[in-house]
């Protein structure tokens, strides 16, 4: 039962309620209702909403174009092959993690996490360097041995292959994470009825293993289909200058364009195609998410996970760890860091070893440009994280707590920005501030991009705080509001405590997220709002000088590990500390009652 609460009339429940319903409604529906107006407008030559004619000409240009279809089925086929080869990788580093006696297993499952601390714009820059086919250190090296007829390569990583190779490297960690729970909590007497059956072990895996995990191998599948459409940064990096486009590059170019004025109709154009394969991939994510409890395996029976013994293949499978990391994180971050000490890319050598300084860093943190980039970014990334987190809160509560259905309709209002790829979502918001007269003024700022990133992590932490709002018992609320407290001392001296350790982990999740995001970064970049991630990417577009940017792509990942680190560091005393002062009220609740404290 809700609170009593909420049927009361009081300033502070009308706050908590309508407040973050408007805020929600004012961040996701202005952008999507734009970006659909400006599919239909003529603004080859002006902004949205500035009194072109309703047209389907931006349609009939993009579907009469022989271009529309080569990037769909190159989108597609990134999408796919990406999102296969990550599943495949992530699905056997988790059945060794999570289903055999490896060693480590706890040390390996944190390894395995480790590249997602690396932007994923940091590994295509960093592969570049190592594949470049003209100065990569590993053809560099691979041509002391073996000269090409042509003089480059051997390895070319500006292709669609060399794409599809370092993204699938970046999603390995976010997919072992969504299918980990299905493999450790995985009956293993369902195998061993089958090996009892006389069944062998492929037979077991393919009969049984397979079919009863496919529900959430298939729902990860989708989702990051999904995801791998409206990927940016690795297709940007390695096959914009190259001139292999897909979806999301294709909407950049018409937006940003080398030279002439920016078509916003045919971007909308193509990102209402984006946004509606997107949202039909979403949808078909949430059906299978609500069949997979038809394939729960786990019960109350006598439950016992139990392991593969792998013997002498426990070596194969720490190498196979190892490779995986090497190319997912350590030749990437070695690379950037030879190139950074150096005044020109160079294979390593004794010649070169003398050649290295810290020229490339000094430069860097001189730039006034870096300067302003570093202040956006550390001003930006607590706003963005307090911003996403307190809003996420009240919707996920009043979504569990309130009784009416306008606390369920704004939660899927949040739901609803999962299903807009990341480079619409900044089209969309593009349009909304420079379209709509009265909020130009917010264009060009870095309050346009506390705005950008949060409506970009509200899903995510609205669906955190949900989970973590449900194993909340009411009674605890509802005694608070049987005591005559309001909505609003129930929520901050009730709730709010309890929520505590969950709002931590989102809130440092979204202040890292912050600082690594590039899309929207780029989409709505101007000289007085660039970031840390949008400086990177002018630098490489500029030829800014490989070295700066191997260095200035370092430091990012620097601040992105020192913020990770002093934010565990700081949740980590404060929980002491609420827990000590819990310990103190105890012992003082214990005294007056005349007991010894405990």
């Amino acid at each position: 039962m809700a609170p009593g609460g909420w049927s009361k009339f009081s300033l502070s429940g009308f706050v908590l309620i309508l407040l973050p319903a408007a805020v929600v409604a004012y961040l996701v529906l202005p952008p999507l209702l734009l970006l659909v107006v400006s599919s239909f407008d003529s603004t080859a030559d002006q902004l949205p909403l500035e009194g072109g004619a309703w047209t389907l000409a931006n349609y009939v240009l993009i579907l009469r174009s022989a271009e529309t279809y080569l990037l769909f089925w190159r989108s597609l086929a990134y999408a796919f092959a990406t999102v296969t080869i990550a599943l495949t990788v992530s699905a056997v580093l988790v059945w060794m993690i999570e289903r055999t006696d490896l060693p480590g297993r706890g040390v390996v499952f944190g390894l395995v996490m480790l590249p997602m601390a690396i932007p994923a714009m940091a590994k295509a820059i960093g592969w570049s360097l190592l594949a470049n086919p003209n100065v990569g250190l590993i053809n560099v090296l691979l041509r002391n041995v073996y000269e090409p007829p042509d003089g480059f390569g051997p390895l070319n990583i500006y292709s669609l292959a060399g794409i599809i190779f370092v993204s699938s490297l970046s999603h390995v960690p976010s997919v072992t994470l969504m299918i980990a729970g299905a493999f450790r909590s995985f009956d293993p007497s369902l195998e061993e009825a089958g090996n009892m059956a006389g069944a062998h072990w492929f037979q077991t895996q393919r009969l049984i293993s397979l079919p009863m995990l496919k529900p959430a191998l298939f729902a990860a599948f989708i989702y990051y289909f999904a995801y791998g459409l409206e990927d940016f940064q690795i297709p940007a990096i390695l096959g914009m200058n190259a001139g292999i486009h897909v979806f999301s590059t294709r909407i950049y170019l018409a937006t940003h364009p080398a030279s002439g004025l920016p078509d916003f109709g045919l971007a909308s154009g193509y990102s209402m195609l984006l946004l509606l394969v997107a949202m039909v991939l979403i949808v078909a994510y949430r059906r299978m998410v609500r069949k997979a409890g038809s394939f729960a395996v786990v019960s109350g029976k006598g439950y016992r996970p139990s392991r593969v013994r792998l013997g002498g293949w426990k070596y194969l499978a720490l190498g196979l760890v190892g490779l995986y990391l090497l190319l997912s994180a350590v030749l990437p971050i070695l690379t950037l860091l030879w190139v950074s000490l150096q005044p020109f890319v160079s294979a390593p050598s004794w010649q070169a070893l003398s050649r290295m300084s810290g020229a490339n860093y000094i430069g860097v943190l001189q730039k006034g440009q870096f300067q302003t980039a570093l202040l956006n970014t550390l001003m930006i990334a607590p706003l963005v994280a307090t911003a996403t987190m307190g809003l996420s809160t009240l919707v996920a509560w009043n979504s569990d707590r309130g009784r009416s259905r306008g606390g369920t309709f704004v939660d899927f209002l949040t739901f609803i920005s999962m299903a807009v790829p990341t480079v619409v979502l900044g089209l969309a918001i593009l349009f909304v501030y420079l379209g709509v007269p009265v909020l130009r003024p917010v264009y060009g700022t870095i309050w346009i991009l506390v705005i950008a990133f949060t409506t970009r992590y509200l899903t995510y932490a609205t669906r955190l705080m949900g989970a973590a709002v449900i194993q909340i018992n009411k009674e605890l609320e509802e005694a608070a509001d049987m005591s005559g407290a309001s909505p609003w001392q129930v929520l901050s001296r009730v709730t709010v405590p309890l929520l505590f350790p969950s709002f931590c982990n989102g809130w440092l999740w979204v202040a890292v997220s912050s600082v690594r995001e590039a899309t929207l970064a780029v989409m709505l970049q101007t000289p007085a709002n660039i970031v840390l991630a949008s400086l990177i990417w002018s630098q490489w577009q500029e030829g800014g000088g490989y070295g700066s940017v191997a260095a200035l792509t370092l430091l990012t990942v620097g601040l992105t590990s020192v913020l990770m680190l002093a934010a565990r560091i700081a949740f980590s005393l404060n929980a002491k500390l609420e827990t000590s002062r819990a310990t103190a009220r105890d012992d003082a609740t214990q005294a007056r009652l005349g007991r010894e404290p405990a």
